[in-house]
């Protein structure tokens, strides 16, 4: 007798991407665990168990000879315990399935970096345990010398044990060890902070909040929207839901899609579960991801924060879902796996039987069109708790050059520069929005007027002036600008456009009497982004400069300025979501003014003051842009009226990633025959070449995916027989990749 394990190799390869028979005659082994086994010419590798192991009452050399096979046999577990359950295995499988991601990758995606199916795992933070000694009951005829008795006393008066790196007598602790007086134990240590919470008072929903908070929990549709106004309390219905959730003995998982949102609402969530709280996102250390995915994984938590991948979090008896600011792109994964956390969620609530709620002031145009045709339920908050309502509008033609003094400023109008001057007289705070960091996006010979491109991607390099850099914010290419120069020889550069540095800086020289803070993804660590937000928050600054990191979620009472430099940035973008992303940004930020006391007044910069979308959102008016929207998406039948999915090829050679496009395209041409498809390409991307591989991709538009997905599933020969280039299936394309 012995056990056929199916293992998965943990290596990303497309010929790898299915399961391999091994045998152990080990019955701990078990589905959802790691194993080492030998593969290929590899001594051994990583491996994932993904069934439970069969048992064969048959001689093994019976068994290869009747089957003509030959098995090796699996080295040794490297978990002791199953990683994922039998719930979470089958999301993955289904999560593969959608989105068409090899199922290795979709699993690392589920587990952190010590515990991934990889073999690089094994190199990363595990458990940490530090020694501690304790006292043994002492025998008659034991013999102490004054020292010995004088530790062991000292040691027996803590019950607790001490720490053995804290004791200085070496000696007699060895003696006391060896006589067993003493024994050794290696405790546990976490590598978890306390959280920190915000001291806040219990709280009562309001008629509407109510009202709602019940309509959901009586909702028999498994995904929710809660559509609320910016300060309409939304967080405090989640509140309420996630206690509720917990006396049934449920899990919650709270996604928000910004590392800088995690914080903020770590501090209003930990008033109320500080205890059963546990964070998840990329800015923790791989230590505590750990230690937090084991406490998740016991049942010690049983909510969870975090941001995207989160939604893999491996919480026991699931109840509820909740995704706050579902309209952000973030929840979108931009590499393979292409995974969209809110399709992961539902894929997830049907699993687990429990409900996903989708709340934004500006939901997805998707999700809404669902909202309003019974597919899912749609309930409303629409009175803000703020006395303001109202809020006065200024928008700032850029065209018009009386709008701009170059003698002061050649990025704040003038308009601008009064409205700063006037907050900060009044000691109230102003916010400035600029979608895009660094200090310039273009550096400019003076000489040959040439751009400084990278090398790798032959697209503009941006200037970052704090430290002297010029960077690729696509591959991550950077050199000094001190070692840097132009092919005709030159060292002289201009620089022209503006990010959040240059934006900082001006603000600077203009009110060097104010404090200015600036939050972009070029100073978001844990602790810079905390005490930026901290100290803003208690009106310890009162200017604040970023990206869109600073346009949703925060809430902030004496600000009664937001002000948006280049508002249509966004609008220039060629893809359909581009008035969606756009009114999004605007009008969420809008919401940031005048939540407090306060009225608040929102400023736009705009060289297109009269496009509707720029004033839809300024006046946050969702339903006429909802409407008008929706005209524009069927006119040219793009999403909620067609489906989408873009195959995106790279290779290193622009010739073979142009044949294998074209193959491509000639199989989805005989594959789809006479099927209700459109098919865009191949065409050359917006940015065509990155980090050394060129790329092209294809659009297929279609309306059904029980027609799409096996033709999908074809592609994988494809891929088999032209292992040089990369091919990849994005299913629901987010922006950057239409």
């Amino acid at each position: 007798m012995f056990y056929l394990v199916k293992v998965l190799i943990g290596r990303a390869v497309v010929s790898l991407d299915r399961p391999f028979d091994y045998y152990t005659d080990d019955s701990s082994i078990k589905q959802g665990m790691r194993v080492l086994v030998s593969f290929g010419n590899s001594h051994s590798t990583i491996g994932f168990v993904l069934e439970e192991p069969k048992v064969i009452d048959q001689d093994l050399q019976e068994y290869e000879k009747e089957n003509d096979i030959k098995l090796a046999k699996i080295q040794k577990k490297v978990d002791n315990e199953p990683l994922l359950t039998d719930k979470l295995i089958q999301l993955a499988h289904e999560v593969s399935a959608y989105f068409k991601s090899d199922l290795i990758k979709v699993l690392s995606a589920f587990l952190p970096p010590s515990l991934k199916p990889k073999d690089s795992a094994l190199t990363k933070p595990q458990s940490r345990t530090v020694r501690y000694v304790f006292v043994l009951p002492l025998s008659l005829d034991t013999v102490l010398s004054k020292n010995e008795m004088a530790l062991y006393q000292k040691i027996q008066k803590e019950k607790d044990g001490i720490r053995e790196s804290n004791i200085t007598a070496k000696s007699s602790l060895k003696k006391l060890i060896s006589k067993n007086c003493l024994e050794e134990r290696d405790i546990p240590v976490s590598r978890i902070p306390e959280l920190e919470a915000k001291k806040l008072k219990d709280f009562f929903l309001t008629d509407e909040q109510k009202a709602v908070f019940s309509s959901i929990l009586k909702s028999e549709k498994k995904t929710i929207i809660l559509e609320g106004v910016t300060g309409s309390g939304k967080t405090e219905v989640y509140i309420k839901l996630a206690e509720e959730y917990l006396k049934q003995g449920k899990g919650v998982l709270i996604l928000v899609p910004e590392i800088a949102l995690t914080d903020n609402m770590s501090y209003r969530f930990a008033a109320f579960f500080k205890d059963n709280l546990s964070i998840l996102n990329s800015s923790i250390s791989e230590g505590r991801k750990y230690d937090e995915y084991q406490r998740i994984s016991s049942g010690e938590t049983k909510v969870v924060l975090g941001t995207r991948s989160a939604v893999f979090a491996p919480i026991r008896d699931l109840g509820i879902i909740i995704i706050d600011e579902e309209h952000s792109s973030a929840y979108k994964q931009d590499k393979d796996p292409y995974y969209d956390a809110i399709k992961v969620s539902q894929i997830r609530s049907e699993i687990e039987d429990c409900k996903v709620i989708l709340g934004s002031a500006t939901p997805r145009i998707i999700d809404r069109a669902k909202g309003m045709k019974g597919i899912y339920d749609i309930f409303y908050l629409k009175k803000r708790f703020s006395l303001n309502q109202d809020k006065e509008l200024l928008i700032v033609n850029m065209n018009d050059s009386s709008s701009l003094d170059p003698r002061i400023s050649s990025m704040l109008s003038t308009k601008l520069i009064k409205e700063i001057k006037n907050n900060l007289e009044k000691k109230e705070q102003t916010m400035v929005l600029i979608n895009r960091r660094g200090y310039s996006p273009i550096y400019l010979c003076r000489n040959c007027h040439s751009t400084a491109l990278c090398p790798n991607c032959n697209i503009p390099l941006n200037y970052h002036k704090r430290s002297d850099t010029l960077r690729c914010h696509h591959c991550g290419y950077e050199v000094s600008i001190h070692d840097y120069q132009c092919a005709c020889k030159s060292k002289d550069f201009l620089t022209i456009g503006y990010g959040t540095e240059r934006a900082y800086d001006e603000l600077c020289l203009l009110f060097p009497l104010a404090r200015i803070q600036r939050l972009d993804s070029d100073v978001s660590s844990k602790e810079v982004r905390h005490e930026v937000l901290h100290d803003f928050a208690d009106n310890g600054s009162d200017i604040l400069v970023g990206t869109q990191v600073i346009s949703k979620g925060h809430d902030f009472q004496n600000v009664t300025l937001a002000a948006i430099l280049d508002a249509d940035t966004s609008l220039r973008m060629p893809t359909y979501l581009a008035s969606e992303d756009t009114f999004d940004l605007i009008s969420q930020f809008v919401g940031r003014a005048g939540r407090g006391l306060k009225k608040g007044r929102c400023l736009i910069q705009t060289y297109v003051p009269d496009n509707e979308v720029i004033k839809k959102a300024a006046y946050q008016d969702y339903e006429s842009f909802y409407e008008k929207e929706m005209e524009e998406r069927r006119k040219y039948q793009y999403p909620p009226y067609t489906l989408l999915t873009s195959i995106i090829v790279k290779s290193v050679d622009l010739s073979r990633c142009e044949e294998v496009a074209f193959l491509l395209k000639n199989y989805l041409v005989e594959a789809i025959g006479n099927k209700r498809f459109n098919i865009y390409g191949p065409s050359i991307p917006y940015i065509p070449f990155i980090n050394g591989r060129y790329y092209r991709n294809i659009l297929l538009k279609y309306k059904s995916w029980d027609e799409c997905s096996p033709i999908l599933d074809g592609i994988k020969t494809i891929r088999l027989a032209n292992r040089d280039v990369e091919i990849s299936i994005d299913v629901d394309p987010g922006s950057e990749a239409i």
